[in-house]
């Protein structure tokens, strides 16, 4: 029983809320990004009463945060976590061997539940999730193509719920530590299948897109598979800017520097080529009298055009170029280069916030949890620009990173980790003036850094780190809430300074002065979102909310 309005009303049967959950979670979460299923095939199943108990909690957990029923709003977070540890526990306890199976139920819920976990913080399980369901995906062969004796609808399902793992495995591995558990070359399969008009068209595999001969004769592709492509970029981009150093030095033609940027480029032009087109503003809000649009590709559009931006924000991010340049240290480095590089960070940052904006004021909600880190990543770049001597830049980056802190405090509403983020993005803010003295030098000496300031500027760009509310960033945020505390009516940069004295110094051969001059930014941007630094986002202005259950209206077909 529930109360509302001070009267009991009975509780509605499980069914009925499963039913409800599988609603809710077709319109806000299925292929955004992550395409678990089939949605006919499932359906299907719903209606036959095939769907396995475990598939059903795992569902309803999914679903929950997102529902405007008083019993999970009020309870929300002890709400998803009671259904997944149910559906877990089902999954574990099962008196039926994996081995004697070829559902690709457990799969799917294994899948589901991974994400529960991460973005709730808990990273081993998390962790432990995904690989299960990768090892349980290949023991079925999914990472090759679907035998032609299965039903079409299945071989989509199978061919887009392996894409989809390998999108999850290739974001939770944007890391220095975390090694992806599917490899591209294991990759066999083609990409998800495109349909245009009711009308299937020729599929390609990664390795086909992939291939620099043979672009120009591909077939047409769907913002699926460019996703992934794009995706299979963000993991080589991560590899070699997070991992262990390359021989060749990056401003070389035929380093793999060099080779990321040239797909990046390519695959960004298939997204523009492929992509479907967003509402104007003036439009922003889609009638629920008119056609529903292709939700499933502009999402996938959406998706691309970040991934695209979050690649090159890692491949030219001041401190992993700073990382690059100091273990190379060879006299033949261009400055024209570390200029180039400096100026497309800055760039791709901007573009990256604008992206994920302006499709919220078109309507097309992009609330999925890894967009926060994207985010915060475009956001570290801003941090580090807004100590810069350039007050058109200082000003610039100043805007986008109050838009930013806006974003993740309405996303902390949906993910803890978007709360974990945006405290973790003020908090470098107030730490940034030492590192931008340091990384926007003509020759960034990132040796100079202690190891603790080397875990900080690590762990904001790790997305394993930022799942973990005890990450590095944090060290010391008690200090900081007092010292936040008396912020208003001081600058920013004032404030720093007193905290870390510097030696204003001038790079003339890149134009950028690091002298930490008045910021531009609010302080009560630090203190309104909000004080103390650890505790919930929140925001008094209620006009720029999203309206999650007229949103369900919105896209009815």
């Amino acid at each position: 029983m529930s109360e509302i309005n001070g009267q009991t009303s009975p509780s509605p049967s499980p069914d009925t809320v499963f039913l409800e959950a599988c609603d809710i979670y077709f319109r806000h979460c299925h292929n955004k990004p992550y395409g678990f299923f089939n949605a006919t095939l499932f359906h299907r199943k719903v209606q036959k009463d095939h769907v396995p108990l475990h598939l059903r909690l795992a569902l309803i957990a999914s679903a929950t945060r997102y529902s405007s029923r008083s019993q999970w709003m009020e309870k929300n977070k002890s709400t998803i976590d009671s259904y997944a540890r149910c559906s877990w526990n089902l999954i574990t306890t099962s008196t039926t061997p994996l081995d004697e199976s070829d559902d690709v139920d457990i799969i799917q819920s294994l899948a589901i539940l991974a994400v529960i976990d991460a973005t709730a913080g808990r990273r081993r399980n998390a962790w432990v999730k995904i690989g299960m369901a990768v090892r349980i995906a290949q023991d079925l062969n999914m990472m090759l193509e679907p035998s032609s004796t299965l039903p079409e609808l299945e071989r989509d399902e199978r061919r887009n719920l392996f894409w989809s793992l390998y999108l999850l495995d290739r974001f939770v591995c944007c890391s220095f530590q975390r090694p992806p558990a599917i490899n591209d070359s294991d990759c066999l399969l083609n990409l998800p299948t495109h349909y245009r008009t009711g009308k299937r068209l020729p599929s390609i595999s990664l390795s086909e897109l992939s291939n620099e001969k043979i672009r120009g004769i591909l077939p047409r592709s769907g913002m699926f598979g460019i996703s992934i492509g794009l995706a299979a970029c963000l993991g080589r981009t991560t590899k070699y800017m997070m991992g262990r150093p390359d021989s060749t030095s990056p401003w070389t033609s035929r380093s793999e520097y060099c080779a990321i940027y040239r797909d990046l480029e390519y695959l960004k032009e298939l997204a523009v080529k492929n992509g479907p087109v967003l509402a104007s503003q003036g439009q922003s809000r889609i009638q629920s009298d008119t056609p529903s649009p292709d939700r499933e590709q502009i999402a996938h559009m959406v998706l691309s055009h970040t991934i695209y931006h979050l690649a090159h924000c890692i491949l030219s991010h001041p401190f992993l170029i700073g990382l690059k340049v100091d273990l190379d240290r060879r006299s033949d480095m261009p400055l024209t280069w570390l200029e180039e590089t400096r100026t497309r960070s800055l760039a791709h940052a901007g573009s990256l916030i604008t992206v994920l904006i302006e499709a919220k004021a078109a309507g097309y909600m992009p609330v999925p949890s890894v967009y926060s880190y994207c985010m915060l990543v475009a956001s570290t770049i801003h941090a580090l620009f807004l100590y810069s001597g350039d007050s058109s830049v200082c000003h610039s980056s100043a805007e986008y990173l109050k838009t930013s802190l806006e974003y993740l405090a309405e996303m902390s509403d949906l993910w803890d980790n978007a709360q974990i983020m945006a405290n973790a993005l003020k908090s470098f803010i107030v730490q940034c003036p030492q590192y931008s003295d340091i990384l926007l030098r003509t020759g960034p000496r990132v040796s100079e850094f202690s190891q603790n300031e080397l875990a900080i500027l690590r762990s904001v760009l790790d997305y394993w780190s930022m799942m973990d509310p005890r990450n590095p960033v944090f060290e010391g945020s008690s200090s900081l809430t007092s010292q936040l505390a008396d912020i208003r009516g001081m600058s920013l940069s004032s404030l720093t300074r007193n905290q870390t004295p510097l030696s204003p110094t001038k790079d003339e051969t890149l134009g950028i002065s690091t002298e930490h001059k008045e910021s531009v930014l609010d302080p009560d941007i630090l203190i309104s979102y909000p004080l103390p630094v650890m505790s919930p986002m929140g925001s008094d202005d209620e006009s720029s909310k999203w309206d999650w259950d007229s949103e369900l209206d919105y896209f009815k077909s």
